[in-house]
C-alpha cells in the first residue's frame, strides 16, 4: 500500500499527541489539549467559537 505524505504526516502527528498524552488521565489530557489550543489560537489571532459545556 502506497502512502502518501500528507497521510504520513497525520500518523506521525496523531503518534506524537498519543505520546503526549498516554500517561495523562482524561480530565489531564483534556486540558492539555485545551491549553494546547488557546495557544493556537493566541499565536494566530483565531476568534473561535467555543462549543463545550464550560463556556470557555
Amino acid at each position: 500500500m502506497k502512502v502518501t505524505k500528507s497521510l504520513q504526516e497525520v500518523w506521525d502527528w496523531k503518534e506524537k499527541v498519543y505520546e503526549e498524552t498516554k500517561g495523562l488521565s482524561v480530565e489531564e489530557a483534556a486540558r492539555k489539549i485545551q491549553k494546547d489550543a488557546d495557544e493556537i489560537c493566541k499565536k494566530y489571532g483565531l476568534k473561535l467559537r467555543v462549543l463545550h459545556p464550560s463556556g470557555r
